[in-house]
């Protein structure tokens, strides 16, 4: 498989709400670094960055992953943009469910050699996010987050 193809099987399963298929596509000592959920969530490359995998497919039973654009940089280097769409039933990076519709442009890049997926960086507007699942103050999150922990 291509970059561009490994890619698209990632995201298309993320969008079937299949994360063992999208993980497996993961080198197991990947580099994930999800910009803006990082005050929520540790990303320790290898267990919080699958975990947030993880609690994206579970928070959304909706899921729906639109890429509207994929582009080899070149040297195994991925560009995606991407839209997710879905409607929350459970907390989600620290907000808590209050079955709110989600759709959040975002942009990827990801690193892929041997057929695997060795790198991961995300890219979306946190408030954004955040004010589509009617977080009114983001102070508030570490709260909600503390009483989850």
């Amino acid at each position: 498989m291509t970059a561009t193809e490994v890619v698209h099987h990632f995201f298309r399963a993320l969008g079937e709400r299949d994360a063992a298929t999208a993980l497996g596509l993961l080198a197991a000592d990947a580099e994930i670094e999800v910009l803006p959920a990082a005050g929520q969530v540790s990303m320790d490359p290898v267990s919080a960055g699958r975990r947030f995998f993880d609690a994206t497919v579970g928070a959304f039973p909706d899921l729906s992953v639109t890429v509207h654009r994929v582009a080899d940089l070149g040297g195994g280097v991925v560009l995606a943009e991407l839209t997710l769409e879905g409607t929350q039933a459970q907390d989600y990076l620290g907000a808590i469910n209050q079955e709110k519709h989600l759709d959040l442009r975002q942009g990827w890049l990801l690193t892929v050699h041997g057929g695997v997926i060795t790198g991961v960086k995300g890219f979306w507007d946190e408030n954004q996010l955040f004010r589509r699942l009617a977080v009114k103050r983001l102070d508030h999150l570490a709260i909600v987050e503390g009483a989850h922990a």
